[in-house]
Parts: C-alpha cells; sequence; structure tokens
C-alpha cells in the first residue's frame, strides 16, 4: 500500500459535518476523486446529503449500488449523546425518546458502516476505516454511555472485518488531532505508508504511530 496515496483514489467519506471531517475532504478532492454522505450540502464532492435522524437502507443503497471500486473508506460521522447526560438524568427523559434515539444512534454509528463495507466493491489493497475514541480505554467519559458504547462496538466490527483478510480495516484514535505539527494530508499519507499486515486489525494516532493500549483488546 506503501506509494497508493500519490495515485488517484476512489474515495468514500461517511460524516463530512465536523471541522476535522471537513478538512479531510478538501484534503483528498484536491487529488483523488470523492463521494460523500453527508448532513452538510457539499458542492465540490459526489455527496449524498441525508439526514442521520433518519437513516435506514433504503435511503443509500442506490447510491452505494453504483460507487466504483473504493480505495479508501473512512468512517467520521459521530452520532451525538442526549447531551451528554448521566444515567441519573436520563431517568427525566421521555422513556420513547431515549430509545428512539439510542436505536438510531446505534444503526447509524455500528449497523450502517457494516451495511456499507458489505454493499461496496473493495480490493486487496483498499483501507476501511473508523473514527474511534480513547474513551473505550480510558473510562473517563462514562455518562456518554451511547457514545462511548457504540465506538466500541465500531472497534469490534473492525477486528472483525480485519481478519477475513480481504481489505486492510483499521482504526484511529484522535486523541492528537488538534496536534499543529500533524496536518490532514501528513495523517493520510502516514495511513498508506503502512504495510496492510502491520496497520490490519489495528488503531493509529493521527501521527501514524499504533496505538498500543487497543492491542491489550482481544476480539
Amino acid at each position: 500500500m506503501a506509494g497508493d496515496f500519490y495515485r488517484v483514489m476512489n474515495v468514500l467519506l461517511l460524516g463530512c459535518g465536523s471541522k476535522w471531517g471537513r478538512q479531510l475532504l478538501d484534503s483528498l478532492a484536491s487529488n483523488h476523486t470523492v463521494y460523500s454522505i453527508s448532513s452538510q450540502d457539499i458542492h465540490n464532492v459526489n455527496n449524498l446529503k441525508i439526514d442521520w435522524s433518519s437513516l435506514g437502507p433504503a435511503t443509500v443503497e442506490k447510491f452505494l449500488k453504483n460507487l466504483p471500486d473504493i480505495d479508501l473508506v473512512f468512517f467520521n460521522q459521530n452520532g451525538s449523546a442526549l447531551s451528554g447526560q448521566n444515567f441519573d438524568h436520563m431517568k427525566t427523559i421521555d422513556h420513547w425518546k431515549l430509545e428512539k434515539h439510542w436505536s438510531q444512534q446505534y444503526y447509524n454509528s455500528v449497523i450502517f458502516p457494516f451495511h456499507v463495507v458489505q454493499s461496496i466493491n473493495l480490493n486487496k489493497d483498499s483501507i476501511v476505516a473508523w473514527m474511534l475514541s480513547s474513551y473505550v480505554y480510558q473510562h473517563i467519559n462514562i455518562d456518554h454511555a451511547d457514545y462511548v458504547g457504540n465506538k466500541y462496538q465500531n472497534f469490534v466490527v473492525m477486528k472483525n472485518f480485519s481478519k477475513t483478510g480481504k481489505s486492510c480495516f483499521c482504526g484511529v484514535n484522535p486523541m492528537d488531532i488538534d496536534n499543529p505539527n500533524v496536518t490532514v494530508d501528513k495523517f493520510i499519507t502516514n495511513l498508506f505508508e503502512y504495510k496492510k499486515e502491520e496497520l490490519n486489525g489495528n488503531v493509529i494516532y493521527f501521527n501514524g504511530e499504533i496505538d498500543l493500549n487497543f492491542k491489550t483488546f482481544s476480539v
């Protein structure tokens, strides 16, 4: 995979509304063919605008079916917790509203990426990456139970896909996302500098280093 960043790739990005997501999109769109699924209006790429609050398989089926072979997939959609509330506060929230919110967030964050990977054409050198969170192993943000739980499930899905041997599946820990020495371009370059067997099934920081904390998790 080394050097692949310097050839024209077909890229699929999911979730471009965040500051970093937009930087990632703009960086890749300057040299590659980018397809995106986002709640935002994006005019410089092939974008499918969706409403995350009502996302379902039928929403994206035609879009995914018409995609060419994809070289890079990045799952950057981040479902929001209900204001980051703890369980005591959740007792005050309408039960059905809470259930609907959690169910939709689980679909968006966990089931939907699984559906995407199963629906698109990947090759043996394709990279599929999930934006994860260090909260998964730090246990310092337990109030965000739905968010942290979904991120852990992302990690489990990634690890299981990595065992198929079909493409390269990895995670990204954004802990150092604000490091001024790590640009989006540098991050993408770092991603493609790895050999498949080194990156597959692992989680990396933005600076390209392997996050050894995730390596202690067995799935």
